[in-house]
């Protein structure tokens, strides 16, 4: 039981680790690619943010990740382990490619593939609701960002003084982001501590602190590819509009957090960024928002796929 403990906090450090490697962009992405933060100023920041998001509010998307979609009980330990296993797999693929891809999509196909693998039911109400914020949620935050490009747009150009809107435009960009990383640590983080509390290894606030550490550390040591696509591939951004695109899309994610649904921060940050490229009326490469797609529709059924094939051999072996 011993090393079965040490094993799923390794994966899910590994996990969270890969969270920050590739959905840091979500939160700074933005900013760094309209040079208004430093990588090492944003990653710094993310820290900040993330660990007081999971600490305060990460409790509830952790209880849908972990008990929502298969019943309390089936969700073992060996079951989480491989769950999360399943999911650091692919993300740590998509992050070496630069994809934007969602870990929230990740776990939960993890979790759905342990649960058929095991026969148990799963809870396919839930997984539609889950599956209708993953839709809504980049929809929203394109819309909320054009609204809000629209209305800061007016505001600055009344502003004269050029220090004055420069000093400005790091406040928004600090703002946006920190908003975000919050969201971030009270969402995403749920994808790697979920299942760790629904198979009752730990507490809430104690998992939801201990993945957000490693999560600031994969931002920092690997997440500079994913954020250089967001910030820079898919449209050209200025301060205003990296600052619609964080708002838009924290905003967002807010209400997903409020209603207790795990949605992918990677599809709102690109849903916000898409919704002010069109605004502005630059052009969005459609061969880079191509690839994401593809990653968002690969990225539930190839972790399910994963998890389902390592709950059989690990059954092969005896090791369940």
């Amino acid at each position: 039981m011993e090393g079965l403990a040490i094993a799923i906090l390794a994966v899910a450090f590994y996990i969270a680790w890969n969270i920050g490697s590739n959905d840091s962009a979500n939160a700074m992405g933005t900013a760094v690619g309209s040079g208004i933060l430093s990588f090492r100023q944003a990653t710094l920041t993310i820290a900040i943010f993330v660990v007081l998001g999971a600490y305060l509010k990460g409790y509830k998307v952790m209880k849908t990740v972990g008990e929502g979609i298969v019943p309390e009980g089936f969700l073992t330990m060996e079951m989480a382990l491989i769950a999360l296993l399943a999911a650091g797999i692919w993300v740590t693929i998509a992050t070496v490619r630069g994809l934007p891809v969602s870990t929230t999509q990740s776990i939960v196909g993890g979790v759905i593939g342990v649960g058929l693998a095991m026969k148990a039911p799963v809870n396919w109400f839930t997984l539609g609701k889950i599956a209708a914020a993953w839709v809504i949620s980049p929809i929203l935050s394109g819309i909320l960002a054009a609204i809000l490009y629209k209305f800061y747009s007016k505001v600055i150009s009344k502003i004269k003084s050029v220090s004055t809107i420069e000093a400005l435009y790091k406040a928004l960009a600090i703002l946006g982001g920190s908003y975000m990383a919050f969201n971030f640590g009270t969402n995403e983080v749920a994808n790697a501590s979920g299942p760790i509390v629904g198979a009752g290894f730990m507490e809430p606030k104690t998992a939801g602190v201990l993945v957000a550490i490693s999560l600031a550390i994969g931002s920092l040591t690997f997440s500079y590819a994913v954020m250089h696509t967001v910030g820079k591939k898919i449209t050209a951004l200025g301060p205003i509009s990296a600052f619609a695109a964080q708002f838009g899309s924290a905003i967002s994610v807010s209400l997903a957090n409020f209603l207790g649904l795990p949605v992918s921060s990677s599809q709102s940050i690109v849903g916000g960024v898409v919704g002010v490229g069109l605004v502005v009326g630059q052009g969005v490469d459609r061969r880079v928002i191509r690839d994401i797609l593809f990653g968002w529709v690969a990225t539930p059924l190839t972790a399910i796929v994963i998890s389902f094939v390592l709950v059989k051999l690990f059954s092969i072996a005896g090791m369940l």
